[in-house]
């Protein structure tokens, strides 16, 4: 295949002609030739193929998981610059700015142009033509809007400024989630180091074990005990590594890049999402950006009511207009201007059921905001119960169950070497203190968690800088 290439690629360069005989220095030159080509040809797709391939690997982001755990400004910055969700509600935004800019033109003037005494039959008097009796006017009329640009304007201003208040929204949950992503891969990593490393215990364990039972050391039923103990860590492990895999996936979605655990420990978690001492009360909570986008929309809706109800106001249309008539010979003005106004009459449609709406619809934002304030407070006075209680709980286990139990591995394993315990025994210590560095590390995530979602009720997941669009 490679030769045939050649022999394509050397096609410009050969004669063309009836085959025909060649000394055998020539086709040594020709094959020298053809050698040089492929291996040049080669050299060249191998080096493109390498300058490709460090671009691309060049172009892949790496989000480091142990900075933006602990940068919060950064890590609202990265998902700014990088969530698509982000980029829809800036979109947003842009419409709501472009109905603002709408909400201020004024209404576009028309024209009209008519050909009049157009005649169908004889003339009066006879004889005239069409240039004698033809009549051209144009008008310009533009409607004068009376009462109906001031509330149509605000009611757009308050539209995005409640989309503004939106987008920061969803720029704060954004942000927790993608906190919460990094969280997990950190805790489930550790988890399945955990794992990983009682693995290797028990594994090292049962092969020494294995040793005293061909001696008749170790009877085969505590021997079958510690295999089975050995299976299930297997198990389990096998289950750590699946929930890590599913968590990094979890994390590169949220990040939408690959996430770096070179630098990350558990410790990175209990130093993420701090929740400072804040006012807690309802101000606090109705300066949340949802609850301010709820208000800035009921705002609008009346002001949008405001703006139905005048209609009732007719808005009139002033019309000027030229006049240049041929039929002078009857006596009419060969040149006039013409003034007019027209008022529409609003005796059925005035506005009634399109600011009844608006109402209808201020009144609904008026009472979802109210729910969401109460849902808020319920949600803080929840998450600070939890965080408590996880704080408590979790210093009582690291600073006293941890050591107790590690205490009583050690000693249970001396004392089973010295035959003074049974295989059960030691079993039952090691899975303990296992089960117990497993709902640490399960605490300390929880906490996390609890922080992250306390910092989204209270609204401090707001990046800094432009408060309006992300």
């Amino acid at each position: 295949m490679g030769s045939k290439i050649a022999d394509l690629t050397l096609a410009p360069f050969l004669l063309v002609g009836p085959r025909q005989r060649r000394p055998d220095r020539s086709l040594l030159v020709i094959r020298t030739f053809k050698r040089s080509v492929r291996q040049r040809f080669a050299r060249a797709l191998f080096a493109l193929m390498g300058i490709g391939a460090s671009r691309a690997g060049a172009q892949v982001p790496v989000a480091m998981v142990r900075d933006l755990l602990r940068d919060d400004a950064g890590l609202a910055g990265w998902v700014r610059t990088r969530s698509p969700t982000i980029a829809a509600s800036s979109a947003r935004v842009a419409q709501a700015e472009a109905d603002v800019g709408t909400s201020r033109l004024i209404p576009n003037p028309m024209v009209d142009f008519t050909v009049s005494d157009i005649t169908i039959g004889r003339t009066n008097p006879a004889g005239l033509s069409y240039s004698d009796t033809s009549i051209y006017g144009v008008g310009l009329t533009e409607m004068v809007e009376l009462g109906k640009r001031g509330p149509r304007i605000e009611a757009a201003e308050l539209r995005l400024n409640a989309t503004k208040k939106s987008a920061v929204t969803t720029l704060a949950e954004r942000v927790a989630e993608a906190r919460l992503a990094l969280g997990r891969v950190v805790y489930l990593k550790a988890k399945q180091d955990v794992i990983s490393e009682e693995l290797r215990s028990a594994t090292a364990v049962s092969e020494l074990e294995k040793v005293r039972l061909e001696q008749g050391a170790l009877s085969g039923n505590d021997y079958d005990r510690l295999i089975l103990d050995k299976m299930s860590l297997e198990v389990e492990s096998s289950r750590a590594q699946a929930d890590f895999a599913g968590a990094l996936a979890g994390c590169r979605e949220a990040m939408r890049a690959s996430c770096d655990l070179s630098a990350a420990t558990t410790d990175d978690l209990d130093a993420a999402a701090p929740v400072p001492q804040v006012v807690t009360d309802r101000g606090r909570l109705e300066a949340r950006s949802d609850i301010e986008a709820l208000r800035f929309e009921r705002e609008a809706a009346l002001r949008e009511a405001v703006l139905a109800g005048r209609r009732a106001i007719p808005d009139p249309a002033v019309r000027v207009g030229f006049t240049h008539d041929n039929l002078i010979v009857s006596g009419d003005q060969e040149n006039t201007v013409s003034v007019g106004i027209l008022l529409p009459l609003p005796l059925f449609d005035h506005g009634q059921h399109d600011a009844a709406r608006a109402r209808a619809r201020a009144t609904e934002l008026d009472r979802t905001r109210e729910a969401a304030l109460a849902r808020a407070a319920a949600d803080l006075e929840q998450l600070r119960a939890r965080t408590e209680l996880l704080a408590q709980g979790l210093s009582s286990l690291r600073g006293q169950a941890l050591p107790k139990s590690q205490t009583i591995l050690s000693t249970t394993a001396k004392a089973f070497d010295r035959g003074q315990v049974s295989m059960t025994d030691l079993l039952l210590a090691r899975r303990t203190h296992v089960t117990l560095l497993l709902n640490v590390l399960a605490l300390r995530f929880e906490f996390f968690a609890a922080r992250n979602e306390l910092r989204r009720v209270l609204g401090l997941d707001i990046a800094p800088g432009r408060t309006g669009a992300p």
